[in-house]
């Protein structure tokens, strides 16, 4: 058999897999809203890290007349979403069943340049939107700004198909949660790491400006660190967001813990796991079992 049949066998195969894939999220988003929330929700927080494609964007800038400042000073040009490519994604699926006030948890997941091309990365997580089901809702801080913009860009670039909850371009989409969004309302939008300061909650291991940077030098075990601290930042804020608006129903100091639990099995290593967020956890567990007055970072902010 040549080598050419067997690619054309394997494109067949990924084919059906991805059709059976799509099939069942079809027949997922046509069951009825009310058994599905019967049986348990599911929700899917992400978080993307990037570095810039500057050759193409100094390509596009070239003969451009520049933005000035106050000043008439010219501006350097700002590298938008079209020329930004994905370094790096993580997500964790939290599975919330009748009954219980924990969630299970599957992951979190890392994915980075350093391992695998940038379609890939892309693929990798629209399978995981699949196999999570149509009714599972995508989570995200500030989502709708940049990254929801650069996915579905890359899959237009790359050929892929998008997922249910990337398809609804409306901002308040039912199928999507944008937390920044969400949580601010009317009032002004704020950073991740600002929200959490304000909550008691750790976040961001380096200064967010930093990271395509560290991107572009190939510092890959720091943008693996500060993507996977995202994810576990927004995992929280999310469950306790969908708890207070009533959408769900979780016990948020154990919640937290197993979400630290599952993310010390999977990254044991990570910096940040181990001396921020897994102690956090486990003093927010351990304070929960204590009687009298326990006074929390939060509790005591302004």
């Amino acid at each position: 058999m040549s080598k050419t049949t067997n690619i054309f066998e394997d494109d067949l195969c990924a084919l059906q897999r991805s059709l059976e894939r799509e099939a069942q999220v079809i027949i997922d988003a046509n069951s009825n809203t009310e058994d599905a929330a019967a049986i348990g929700r599911t929700y899917v927080v992400c978080d993307f890290e990037y570095r810039f494609r500057r050759s193409a964007h100094d390509g596009w800038v070239y003969g451009r007349e520049p933005d000035v400042d106050d000043r008439g000073k010219p501006k350097p040009p700002k590298i938008r979403w079209p020329f930004h490519d994905i370094a790096a994604v993580s997500w964790i699926v939290m599975r919330l069943t009748k009954g219980n006030d924990v969630p299970q948890i599957d992951g979190p997941f890392v994915l980075g340049l350093d391992d695998r091309s940038e379609k890939e990365l892309v693929q990798a997580f629209f399978d995981a939107l699949l196999d999570a089901g149509g009714t599972a809702q995508l989570v995200t801080w500030g989502g709708e700004v940049r990254d929801l913009a650069v996915l579905r860009y890359q899959a237009c670039r790359f050929g892929l198909l998008m997922p249910l909850q990337l398809r609804g371009t409306s901002p308040h989409s039912r199928e999507r949660t944008d937390l920044c969004r969400s949580v601010a309302v009317q009032a002004d939008p704020v950073h991740l790491d600002e929200y959490a300061a304000g909550a008691g909650i750790p976040a961001k291991p380096s200064p967010p400006r930093t990271i395509g940077k560290m991107a572009e030098a190939g510092r890959w075990d720091e943008v693996r660190d500060h993507v996977l601290a995202d994810v576990l930042t927004s995992a929280v804020i999310a469950l306790r967001w969908l708890a207070s608006t009533g959408e769900i129903e979780c016990h948020r100091e154990r919640s937290e813990m197993a979400i630290a639990d599952a993310a010390a099995a999977a990254f044991p290593d990570s910096p940040f796991l181990q001396r921020d967020f897994k102690t956090w956890a486990r003093d927010r567990l351990r304070a929960a079992g204590m009687g009298g007055t326990v006074y929390r970072i939060e509790e005591t902010v302004s």
